[in-house]
């Protein structure tokens, strides 16, 4: 099991790291709208950009920022039931729904990624009046769907441990 709790706790570093570096991602976006109600409301010129940079730079956090709150189980849960169960009990639940994670974003992976690859291939753009290429935001989501799934892998991993460190007791 040293291998695998290795392989968790390297997957949980990264997601952390990854998770803190795209909230600071909200500072230009926000920027971005402040300026287009200024320049729209104030001045009666819209940019044609604003609306683009805001889908990338909200995308970002949204796919990379799946990893960081399992990692820190900020997903929906039903504690009211929940808190009542002992660990190991917990742990054999989140064992037992953990394919139900893992398997969707093992797919969502596999063909995130041949969408990503198709839309290299065209050079894929957004259909505005900007037009900015939209390929590495394509690319962004199998990468932000596979640090998902590795955190997923590495929360069944911990719940084996919990689930084998209650049995015990």
């Amino acid at each position: 099991m040293n291998i695998l709790n290795l392989f968790a706790d390297k997957v949980d570093a990264l997601n952390d790291w990854i998770g803190r570096m795209v909230a600071y991602l909200i500072i230009p976006l926000t920027l971005v709208v402040v300026l287009e109600v200024i320049l729209r409301y104030f001045f009666s010129s819209p940019t044609i950009w604003a609306w683009d940079v805001n889908m990338y730079l909200g995308g970002l956090m949204v796919i990379f920022g799946g990893g960081y709150a399992l990692h820190y189980d900020m997903h929906v849960s039903v504690e009211i039931l929940l808190d009542s169960w002992n660990p190991k009990n917990r742990a054999l639940l989140n064992m037992i729904l953990s394919p139900f994670i893992i398997v969707p974003l093992g797919i969502l992976v596999w063909f995130g990624a041949e969408a990503a690859w198709h839309s290299v291939k065209i050079g894929e753009r957004y259909t505005s009046l900007w037009e900015p290429i939209i390929y590495p935001l394509r690319i962004c989501i199998p990468l932000g769907a596979a640090l998902f799934f590795f955190q997923a892998i590495s929360k069944l991993i911990k719940n084996v441990n919990a689930y084998l460190v209650c049995r015990k007791d």
